[in-house]
């Protein structure tokens, strides 16, 4: 199966999905990252700030592609000759995605060239300023831990031929904006994965700083990760149906293509299952004896809630009333009324962890009964009619 852009160099993930570093990266390495953080920064500052995007904006958003791009070119390796890894999913295949062992600096280069990539593109993307802001702090936790405080140095690399510091030069089509930006969405996806996970550790430890720690900066993650999602559809309906969808669909591929089998984002779901099992506290309980792991919990939640409702505007902009490409039956569901069902279960399992849970409740569509209140003996459990 051919890739959707060819054109595009092939990214090679971690095969052990950690996209943070365990030792620092070079001193020219690790000063390309001060300085792409706080271009970032300051960026993020221009974006958000309270008198309105004023004229410092495109100044700070191309010092930030500078940086970002310099970064890039900074921390090159020699290519991977990626010929012999074979795509884990067919999603791989179409977005020009691999896995493999990869050190350090292999990691700092690939991680840094996808989040250069996908700043570049915000340059001509129409995507609102606070899903912007939401993307750009994300790149910042992001590189951050791509120079650990505590890390060991690494020793100093070879100095890089003039060609393989050249970064890829993204173009301003549609169909390369949908696969640079899922190609940062998936970073994050394993990012909040990771925060996710740490967070459920420290929670069994009993190590309070260390969970809400994890779990705020997994709310920042979720957030990017959801604001990445919505810039990767900056396009319109007819474009979409006209240039995007035929290549996630035969003859372009061997079988429609589905988000359930991207294994970035069932990282990212898992984590959340294990974490709602270990801190299944309601939100007034733990609130009263831990009120900051209940609100740095609460947050997370509700940006996991809001993505997938973002997931059903994205998709009803997109796609409309049409059926998922995965379904073959005319009697099928839609896109979207598949989602909103996804979107459902998840407010009911989340229903009494949040401090305003979403007390839905599917039902088969000839019955409707009445969700219990907070103070009822029974939780709203999920019935599929």
């Amino acid at each position: 199966m051919a890739p959707a852009c060819p054109d595009i160099p092939i990214v090679v993930l971690p095969s052990d999905n950690t996209v943070s570093c365990r030792t620092a990266p070079s001193a020219p390495v690790r000063a390309a990252l001060t300085a792409a953080v706080d271009a970032l920064t300051h960026l993020r500052d221009q974006l958000l700030d309270p008198k309105g995007a004023g004229p410092a904006l495109p100044e700070a958003l191309d010092a930030a592609v500078a940086r970002t791009g310099r970064l890039a070119a900074e921390a090159a390796v020699t290519p991977m000759d990626t010929a012999s890894l074979i795509p884990i999913v067919p999603n791989h295949d179409y977005f020009g995605v691999r896995t493999a062992d990869i050190d350090d600096a292999y990691r700092v280069s690939e991680i840094s060239t996808v989040i250069a990539r996908a700043l570049a593109d915000l340059r001509g993307a129409r995507l609102d300023l606070n899903d912007q802001a939401a993307e750009v702090r994300a790149m910042v936790l992001i590189l951050k831990g791509l120079s650990p405080q505590d890390g060991s140095p690494a020793p100093e690399p070879p100095a890089a031929a003039p060609a393989e510091r050249a970064p890829y030069r993204v173009g301003d089509d549609e169909l390369t904006r949908w696969v640079i930006t899922h190609h940062f969405y998936f970073v994050l996806n394993l990012a909040a994965a990771a925060a996710v996970s740490r967070a459920t550790a420290a929670l069994t430890g009993r190590d309070r700083d260390t969970a809400v720690t994890a779990l705020r900066e997994a709310a920042v993650l979720v957030r990017g990760f959801t604001a990445a999602m919505i810039h990767s559809g900056d396009m319109s309906s007819a474009c979409y149906d006209a240039v995007v969808r035929p290549t996630m669909q035969p003859p372009a591929v061997p079988a429609a293509l589905t988000g359930r089998t991207q294994p970035e984002h069932k990282a990212f779901r898992k984590a959340m299952r294990k974490l709602v099992t270990v801190s299944a506290e309601p939100f007034a309980e733990l609130a009263a004896v831990e009120p900051e792991i209940a609100f740095a919990r609460d947050v997370l939640l509700d940006a996991d809630l809001q993505d997938i409702e973002r997931h059903v505007v994205i998709t009803a902009a997109l796609v409309g009333d049409d059926q998922s490409i995965v379904q073959g039956d005319e009697a099928a569901e839609s896109a979207i009324a598949i989602l909103r069902t996804m979107r459902h279960v998840r407010a009911t399992a989340y229903y009494d962890l949040m401090r305003f849970g979403d007390g839905v409740e599917i039902v088969p569509r000839t019955t409707i009964r009445p969700v219990p209140s907070r103070g009822s003996a029974a939780s709203p459990q999920p019935t599929v009619g």
